[in-house]
């Protein structure tokens, strides 16, 4: 179930519509001849925006994670999976890899079965979230997106099923509080998580 974490346990779940895009900032100018100058710093994140539905009659922990988190402090989510990639993998959990800062290529170790491109995945080592663009069948050699923003060391558990959690901090148009859509059931509308990096 993918949603907002709380003491390992989700207390929200996401609903449709839901959106994970990359914002990836790019500068872009043409010229008087109308050619185009295009430059990237090089980063990126993550941004998603879903519903919220509350996991309990009350809905007082996601109340309670509006108001202490806010707009400023840091906290975790269950980073979607795309419908393919679920509906495709074969791959076994407890899974290993390795991969040197900057670069766009990991090892995988401990793995049988397929891992479709698009899975997004997380290492043990640091908090960035990444997708695959490669498809692999058992161990070996995967392409993923952004590059690796450090080295991730031989044997360094590998997340890549509904255990991926997303450092993130809800974006400031966010409402913080509580917003009944009956006089009982608490909504939020949708709202929106911007990755920690």
């Amino acid at each position: 179930m993918f949603g907002i974490v709380e003491n390992g346990s989700v207390i929200a779940r996401f609903t449709a519509p839901l959106s994970l895009v990359s914002n990836t900032p790019v500068f872009t100018s043409d010229t008087l001849s109308l050619k185009r100058h295009i430059s990237s710093r090089g980063v990126q994140r993550w941004e998603l925006m879903a519903g919220v539905e509350p996991l309990s009659d009350s809905a007082n922990d996601l109340f309670v994670n509006l108001v202490t988190k806010g707009i400023s402090a840091v906290f975790t989510i269950t980073t979607p999976q795309n419908y393919g990639v679920i509906s495709k993998r074969t791959h076994s959990s407890g899974q290993t890899a390795q991969g040197t800062a900057l670069g766009t290529q990991i090892t995988i170790a401990n793995s049988t079965g397929f891992m479709p491109k698009g899975t997004m995945v997380r290492f043990a080592n640091h908090g960035k979230v990444y997708m695959t663009t490669s498809d692999i069948t058992d161990g070996g050699a995967v392409n993923i997106f952004p590059p690796l923003r450090v080295t991730v060391p031989s044997a360094t558990v590998f997340y890549s099923h509904d255990d991926v959690l997303m450092n993130v901090r809800y974006e400031m148009d966010t409402v913080v509080g509580m917003t009944y859509t009956d006089g009982i059931l608490m909504s939020l509308g949708t709202a929106k998580f911007v990755e920690d990096v």
